[in-house]
């Protein structure tokens, strides 16, 4: 069962975090587009270590076949978070307006070790690693963190760093029982999965504070933001088919053609509709049922497109609780259409008379 529901958990992880650092991208302001980069680096550091753990859940014995890629994932999302911190760094002191360059020569020396050490070739990388070295390349690391939980704790108040040091602290207590005791107890593996949520609610302490409310214009910028994960997951589609030689049929041949009708033609539609109105507020809840059934659903199509490639004809689920979950999106996206055109006819209806009257 937990080798079913781990790449579940990770591409909706990979697909949220790229989603909200997009969606950040668009916003005015230095601070929101240093947010929005920081989850989009995120996201695509981690995805070059979760998709080999995707497909490792998902192949037999894939866990020894994928060593390589696996260990050349963490090295990426290495480097990636390295410098995910960095940047937060930099977000830490615009937001809270602390310029001391003794901090800052304190966190690039941090930095500057923790790249050097990852880059070392005592790390073997592409194998199953060496323990020592992974233990040293994350002390920096360990620091690091360490040091923007006191400062972020100290600016507690200040806007958009609200609960962001409670996050850092619990992303890496979760971590460092993985780095140290994993190998040796393989059950600790699953304390990435806190790990991973205290990065996504991070992310969304940004999202929260630089989207407080949605507007029309949030509509469209929504759009933009299905539209590049359309396309995202049409060359993914075509080159991880192509990577494995498969040219028969896919649940991967219809991520990207759920993404760009459900998600962008869905919110340009809604936007041309709405944009007129003053205020969103009554399409909040309707519109998160339907982002979460989206979701559900082209995870669902990731997982059993990945799976119908790298199991090589064995089954190793059942093949209704791979159906059972892409139902369930399903269900989600039909109450959350139905729930905004109820909400949509009752505004019109309340316009309606007035229209009349004028």
């Amino acid at each position: 069962m937990m080798y079913l529901m781990e790449p579940f958990f990770d591409i909706a992880y990979l697909g949220v975090v790229l989603a909200m650092g997009l969606r950040l991208l668009m916003e005015e302001g230095k601070e929101a587009k240093t947010f929005g980069l920081m989850a989009v680096l995120l996201g695509l550091g981690d995805a070059f270590h979760l998709i080999p753990r995707v497909m490792s859940n998902l192949t037999p014995d894939g866990f020894n076949r994928y060593i390589p890629l696996l260990s050349w994932g963490e090295f990426v999302t290495s480097i990636t978070m390295t410098i995910f911190y960095l940047l937060f760094y930099h977000y830490y002191q615009s937001m809270s307006g602390d310029k001391d360059q003794r901090k800052s020569r304190l966190v690039y020396v941090l930095v500057a070790l923790r790249l050097l050490l990852v880059l070392l070739p005592q790390n073997e990388w592409g194998t199953v690693g060496n323990y020592f070295f992974g233990l040293l390349r994350n002390v920096p690391f360990a620091l690091l963190g360490l040091v923007l939980v006191i400062w972020t704790a100290e600016a507690k108040e200040k806007p958009g760093l609200q609960h962001t040091a409670l996050l850092i602290a619990a992303s890496f207590l979760f971590y460092a029982p993985v780095v140290i005791g994993a190998r040796f107890v393989p059950l600790l593996g699953l304390l990435m999965i806190p790990k991973t949520v205290a990065y996504v609610l991070l992310v969304g302490v940004g999202y929260r504070h630089f989207i407080p409310q949605l507007r029309p214009s949030a509509l469209l910028k929504q759009a933009i933001t299905f539209l590049v994960l359309g396309l995202s997951g049409g060359v993914f589609y075509r080159e991880f088919t192509k990577a494995f030689g498969w040219t028969a049929h896919t649940a991967l041949s219809v991520v990207h053609v759920h993404l760009l009708v459900l998600g962008f033609l869905f919110f340009l539609l809604l936007f041309v509709l709405l944009q007129q109105e003053k205020s969103l507020k009554g399409y909040v809840r309707p519109l998160a049922v339907y982002v979460i059934g989206l979701t559900g659903t082209i995870v669902a199509f990731m997982v059993r497109g990945i799976y119908s490639i790298t199991a090589e004809g064995v089954a190793l689920f059942p093949d209704a609780m791979l159906s059972g979950m892409a139902g369930i999106g399903h269900i989600l996206l039909g109450i959350g259409v139905v729930w905004m055109m109820l909400r949509m006819l009752k505004e019109k209806t309340h316009t309606l008379p007035q229209e009349k009257s004028a």
